[in-house]
């Protein structure tokens, strides 16, 4: 039995020296900074420069921005765009299947041109009226006669225009084939970009079922919803300024914007009012970025970023700006804030 004994202890100690060995090996000293893998320079978190920055939470949405679907059940035709691409107004972005409508209008349009019976009610007309004349002129006719041509010569002017309205009606009835066709066509509100297509050729669709989605993100609007105090306090109104932060890769960026319009209906349970600002937006930042909104100008003393020159009011594309490492903003003290760390910063701060 002791020899059982001794023979189940060495075994165990036997199966746990390579564990021990593997634990001693996974606590050693992990490397040094400096080493490659952290060579790379991490960004401050967007939620503590916001913080320093103050303001409002909200976020970048595209200034237009339509969901667009038929207005009826259809088959889809044609597809003739694609996600991300650029469209101009009034391009035509779907087709349903539209051969019997077409038909229809190109009948019509044969119809509405048509004019045979509107110029043959007036030669009729022109010749009554002729007859009526040389009747007159005669001096010599029958009451009867008389009264007989004078009607004839009434009833072609009102064929001629009954002609008339017919015709008319026609060209109605075409514009009303038009606007029929229209809907089996999506074509673009405005100037854009394709967000989505949602539909395939051949596919059937529906009014509820959505088919595409068209933004335009020239501008970039955001709703802050503001202190009803603050904005009375202010004087808010449309056309003012406000300044917002936007977080956009390497940094976040400082962008002067315009109030677009102010809410004259204040929530009285939060006692806020929504307050919807315009950005301009040339380097094509995508919309559904963080942001933070102020309307009483940035905090004295930071130096919160600049959009680069040549980019307007809202920046350019920052990828040829070199990195420079960061450190954690100090968030108790907002008035000494300096968000720039690139050494030509601090010089331009001291000048």
């Amino acid at each position: 039995m002791g020899d059982m004994k001794k023979a189940l202890v060495v075994g165990i100690v036997a199966l746990c020296a390579p564990l021990a060995g593997a634990c001693l090996v996974h606590g050693a000293a992990r490397p040094h900074a400096g080493q490659p893998d952290d060579a790379v320079p991490m960004s401050p978190r967007f939620d503590a420069v916001a913080e320093a920055f103050g303001g409002v939470k909200s976020e970048t949405r595209p200034s237009r921005d339509a969901m667009m679907s038929f207005t009826f059940a259809s088959e889809v035709r044609e597809v003739l765009v694609k996600g991300g691409q650029r469209v101009k107004k009034d391009d035509v972005l779907l087709r349903a299947r539209d051969a019997e409508v077409v038909a229809a209008l190109e009948q019509q349009r044969t119809l509405a041109s048509n004019d045979l019976e509107v110029q043959g009610t007036l030669l009729a007309s022109q010749l009554a009226e002729f007859r009526f004349e040389q009747l007159k002129r005669g001096g010599s006719f029958a009451p009867s006669e008389f009264e007989e041509l004078r009607i004839q010569m009434l009833t072609a002017r009102v064929q001629h225009e009954v002609a008339k309205f017919n015709r008319d009606q026609q060209e109605l009835r075409l514009r009303q084939l038009e606007a029929q066709a229209e809907r089996y066509r999506l074509v673009a509100p405005f100037d854009g970009v394709v967000s989505q297509v949602y539909v395939d050729a051949g596919q059937g669709v529906n009014e509820q079922q959505k088919a595409l989605r068209i933004v335009n993100t020239d501008r970039l609007w955001l709703d802050a919803w503001v202190g009803t105090e603050e904005t009375i306090r202010n004087g808010v109104r449309e056309g003012g300024r406000a300044w917002v932060l936007v977080d956009v890769p390497d940094r976040p960026v400082m962008i002067e914007g315009r109030v677009v319009e102010v809410d004259p209906v204040a929530d009285p349970v939060s006692q806020t009012r929504r307050v919807r600002v315009e950005i301009e937006n040339p380097a094509a930042w995508p919309a559904g970025t963080q942001a933070r909104v102020r309307l009483s100008g940035p905090p004295a003393g930071g130096m919160w970023p600049q959009p680069p020159e040549g980019a307007g009011t809202a920046g350019s594309h920052q990828s040829a700006a070199p990195r420079t490492p960061w450190e954690r903003p100090a968030i108790k003290h907002p008035e000494s804030f300096d968000l720039g760390r690139a050494p030509c910063a601090g010089r331009e701060a001291h000048a």
